[in-house]
C-alpha cells in the first residue's frame, strides 16, 4: 500500500494542467499518500493492476496445489482425510463415492486467475503513451480475479476446518516404501561416523536385503543389517520409525512437531500484528 497507494488526479490527460491546483492537497482528502511524481506514468502506468494479477496468480498457485492435495488425500486410494457434505457431494452414478467439489473447483480456478495476468499483460505490451482505451479491459480481469479469490480463500479456509483427518491411515502410509532409509543413512553417519557417501551405499545394500525378505527396514534382523555392515547395532531400531523420523527433523524449518507447532505460533502472532494482508 506504501507503495501503489499513489493519487492520479491533476494528471490530465497526459502533460498535467496549467491551472494552479494543490495535487498534495487533494491527494490527501482522498486518502492517498501521496500524489503520483509523473503526469504520463499517472495516465498510463497499469503496473498496480500487474502487481495485483501477478501476486494474485501466485496466490491461486499456492490454493491450487493445496486443493490438489485434498483432492488427492480424500481420494479412497489414500483415506488420509474426510469431508462432510459440506464440502463434498455424491457421484451422479457410483453412490459409494464422493467428490471432493470444492477443492476441485479451487484447483480449477487458477486457471480463471492466470487468465486475468495474461489478458492484462497482453493488452499492454503495446500500447504507446499515454491513454488508450484498450486499458478499460483492465476491469474486468482485476475485478474477477479479486471475486473469484475472495471465494477460493473462504472456500479453502472452509474446507480446513470441515476435514477430518485419519492419521493411522496416514502412519500406515507413511511406514512402506523404506521412507526411514534416509534416517538408516543419516544414523550411519552420525553413530559409525562414516562418510554420508559410504552410509549411503551401505543403506542401499541394507534396503536391497529387506528387498528380498520382503519386509520394512524396521523389520530386518539385526544379524541381517550385520552382514553388510557388522558394527550396526540395535540401537538403529531407534530410527527406523516414522514417528522417530519426523522428530529428527530438528533444524530450522524442518518437520519436527516442536518446529511446526512454533511456525504455527509465529504466523498467529504476525497475522494478529499485521492483519490478512
Amino acid at each position: 500500500r506504501r507503495r501503489l497507494n499513489e493519487c492520479p488526479l491533476g494528471a490530465g490527460a497526459l502533460a498535467g494542467t496549467s491551472f494552479p491546483i494543490d495535487r498534495q492537497q487533494t491527494a490527501k482528502k482522498l486518502d492517498f499518500d501521496r500524489p503520483m511524481a509523473n503526469s504520463m506514468d499517472a495516465v498510463s502506468d497499469r503496473d498496480f493492476a500487474l502487481e495485483f494479477l501477478s501476486a494474485s496468480s501466485v496466490l491461486a498457485t499456492h490454493l491450487s496445489r493445496f486443493a490438489e492435495e485434498l483432492v488427492i488425500w480424500s481420494s479412497a486410494q489414500f483415506g488420509f482425510i474426510h469431508f462432510t457434505d459440506a464440502f463434498s457431494t455424491g457421484s451422479s452414478m457410483m453412490p459409494q463415492k464422493r467428490n471432493p467439489d470444492a477443492a476441485e473447483l479451487v484447483r480449477a480456478k487458477s486457471g480463471r486467475v492466470f487468465g486475468g495476468l495474461i489478458t492484462l499483460l497482453t493488452v499492454m505490451k503495446a500500447l504507446p503513451l499515454t491513454y488508450s482505451k484498450d486499458m478499460q479491459e483492465d476491469k474486468e480481469a482485476v475485478f474477477s480475479t479479486f471475486d473469484t479469490l475472495e471465494l477460493c480463500l473462504a472456500a479453502t479456509l472452509g474446507m480446513v476446518i470441515d476435514m477430518k483427518a485419519a492419521p493411522e491411515r496416514m502412519r500406515a502410509a507413511a511406514s512402506v516404501g523404506f521412507t526411514t532409509a534416509t534416517d538408516l543413512a543419516d544414523w550411519l553417519t552420525q553413530t559409525l561416523n562414516l562418510p554420508f557417501r559410504e552410509s549411503h551405499q551401505i543403506t542401499g545394500q541394507i534396503v536391497r536385503l529387506a528387498e528380498s525378505k520382503r519386509c520394512e527396514l524396521s523389520e530386518l534382523a539385526l544379524e541381517d543389517m550385520q552382514t553388510v555392515e557388522p558394527r550396526i547395532t540395535k540401537g538403529v531400531f531407534d530410527v527406523l520409525t516414522v514417528d522417530a523420523s519426523v522428530a529428527s527433523r530438528t533444524s530450522f524449518g524442518g518437520t519436527a512437531p516442536y518446529n511446526v507447532r512454533s511456525q504455527i505460533t509465529a504466523a498467529r502472532k504476525r497475522y494478529l500484528k499485521e492483519g490478512p494482508a
